[in-house]
């Protein structure tokens, strides 16, 4: 049988690195109960699934209005005066 596991902790997995937050589907039930064991995973909730995962991952600051990401702002700069050219 297997089963639904929310992700509590980051770790590392037999796929690759999970962060809480991650719904696992379809897991067996072994893998499971070793994974809740070690304090790793919890039975996630049918509404859980329905949702998704969910990151608590803060906004990135420099997307302004939640659009591309923003270059940073340069200065106008004058490019270094070539050593080998007589001036």
């Amino acid at each position: 049988m297997s089963k639904n596991a929310m992700v509590l902790d980051d770790h590392y997995g037999d796929n690759g690195s999970v962060t809480a937050g991650m719904i696992l589907k379809d897991i067996s039930a072994t893998r499971f109960n070793e994974l809740e064991k070690k304090g790793l995973v919890r039975e996630a909730t049918p509404a859980e699934v329905k949702a998704g995962d969910q990151h608590s991952i803060d906004a990135d600051p420099s997307k302004k209005d939640g659009g591309e990401k923003q270059a940073p702002e340069g200065g106008n700069k004058k490019a270094a005066d070539p050593k080998n050219k007589d001036v």
